[in-house]
């Protein structure tokens, strides 16, 4: 009766043999090393005209000062790892918070929303308080261009 016979093969692994295969290990494992290199490098966007650039600011405390008509606004902004922490009103003319009390719950709610968002953005709805609002945040926009890195 027919049969399937496997004959046996015996491999002879000499010192030789084992450098090659070792060989054609390492070479293999630097080729997939240098592909995934090249492959992260390559979804990272190169800075040209048509690409954007974000902001990364230095940790730190950075003071900002915006003019008024009724004196200044003053600002320290503390960056801690590229974000926006804190936000401490140093100097703000008396004659519009003794004018309107409601500005100092909105000056408070635009510190908290650049915080919390860390975006900087003018204020519209605001009406009478709006020239003062912007002036605020064009005090905290000049702490954050200190903190800027180049």
């Amino acid at each position: 009766m027919g049969g399937i016979f496997i004959k046996h093969k015996i491999i002879l692994l000499t010192r030789k043999r084992i450098m090659i295969y070792a060989l054609i290990i390492v070479v293999l494992i630097l080729a997939i090393i240098a592909l995934t290199n090249l492959m992260r490098n390559r979804e990272e966007p190169a800075a040209s005209s048509n690409s954007f650039i974000y902001l990364q600011y230095k940790d730190g405390k950075y003071i900002g000062n915006e003019k008024t008509d009724k004196g200044n606004i003053q600002v320290e902004v503390t960056i801690k790892k590229n974000k926006i922490k804190d936000i401490k009103i140093l100097e703000f003319p008396q004659e519009y918070l003794s004018a309107r009390k409601e500005l100092k719950d909105e000056t408070a709610k635009v510190i908290e929303k650049i915080i919390k968002t860390q975006e900087i953005t003018s204020i519209e709805g605001m009406e009478e308080s709006s020239y003062i609002v912007n002036k605020l945040l064009k005090a905290v926009r000049i702490a954050l261009d200190q903190s800027l890195l180049q």
